[in-house]
């Protein structure tokens, strides 16, 4: 709710591409959609496989969604839960798969096991790390007027510079001996 996501009742239909298994829940904003999606296992290869046949049916929710807001791009969130801690041997290619960028950002998330301190609190591991539901609250709300950031002296000078000579002089100043 805090970054603006609304559950989409029914999964879209999308044209030429496989249907989307039972399970999977879609989250949608003006900017970004967030897809969970359940992993059968947590060993290498089925998370590897799930996360690839997840990201080429949420790349055409995506581009789908793209088309109908004139183009403007959709951040795309894909969550692959685990239904349970990943293997030992799978840790590597999951840490691989969460710093890919291929079409969208990707987070496993796991059940919380009854021997961890606070199974009771947190329910599913790694939750809290999913880029687009993890954002801290807002310190300053926004406002109907721009306002400048305070800057320190030595930024305020170089800004100044800028306005004044323009970046191409400021730079060919700065590399002058």
């Amino acid at each position: 709710m805090k970054v603006g996501l609304a559950r989409v009742e029914q999964s879209p239909r999308i044209e030429g591409a496989a249907g989307a298994p039972d399970g999977i829940a879609l989250w949608s904003s003006p900017y970004s959609r967030l897809l969970l999606w359940p992993c059968s296992a947590s060993d290498a290869r089925t998370v590897q496989t799930t996360a690839s046949a997840a990201q080429r049916w949420f790349d055409e929710v995506l581009i789908s969604g793209e088309r109908g807001m004139g183009g403007r791009t959709i951040d795309g969130y894909l969550v692959l839960a685990l239904p349970s801690p990943p293997e030992d041997d799978a840790r590597e290619d999951i840490r691989r798969l969460e710093l890919s960028a291929q079409v969208c950002r990707k987070h496993l998330i796991w059940p919380s096991l009854p021997a961890d301190p606070d199974h009771t609190e947190i329910p599913w591991r790694r939750v809290a790390d999913i880029t687009v539901v993890g954002l801290p609250d807002a310190e300053v709300v926004p406002g109907e007027e721009l306002q400048w950031p305070e800057i320190d002296t030595d930024a305020k000078a170089l800004w100044e510079e800028l306005d004044a000579i323009g970046v191409s002089a400021a730079l060919l100043k700065d590399e002058a001996p």
